[in-house]
């Protein structure tokens, strides 16, 4: 069965728009690849997490004066590993 010149373009018209819409709104990421990094910030303008290069640590020893919060904190990230 071949095809009219009418319905080549009707093809063509619906490749443009589903080429449109995936440049609106690409895929999401692949979960698979989250543990590339350490670290993730929300890109709104992406709608994505990216990547944080750049990790400033501090050894939870050194941290003075706030036992309750760093043990707070400490509890929080071992329920999310």
């Amino acid at each position: 069965m071949s095809l009219s010149d009418q319905d080549h373009q009707f093809l063509h018209m619906l490749a443009r728009i589903a080429d449109a819409l995936e440049a609106r709104h690409p895929p999401d990421p692949d979960p698979a690849n989250l543990p590339m990094a350490d670290a993730y910030v929300w890109n709104k303008a992406k709608r994505r997490l990216s990547p944080v290069d750049s990790i400033n640590r501090v050894e939870l020893r050194l941290l003075c004066g706030i036992d309750q919060q760093r043990d707070m904190l400490l509890s929080n990230t071992i329920a999310f590993v």
